[in-house]
């Protein structure tokens, strides 16, 4: 029972080593489908990421103390050198 759903969920022998004269690969999604790119899962699992990271990095940035003044520096910096 593993062989076989092993055997659907990965690519063809053929895959693996050198096509034998003659031979066709036929890959497992065709060149002329069309697959949604964009689903609710894909949204909804993308903004879910850019949560934990955002979070990782302010809670690593405020744990160092350089995010807000590296940025605040670099805002003066600019606002001087306009005026």
């Amino acid at each position: 029972m593993e062989q076989e759903e092993q055997k659907l969920n990965s690519l063809p022998d053929n895959a693996y080593r050198e096509l034998k004269p003659g031979e066709v690969y036929k890959p497992i999604m065709p060149a002329n489908s069309k697959p949604r790119e964009v689903t609710t899962y894909s949204v909804v699992f993308g903004i879910i990421m850019a949560i934990v990271f955002s979070a990782a990095a302010a809670y690593l940035g405020l744990k160092v103390g350089q995010v807000f003044e590296a940025a605040s520096r670099s805002l003066l910096s600019r606002l001087d050198a306009e005026i």
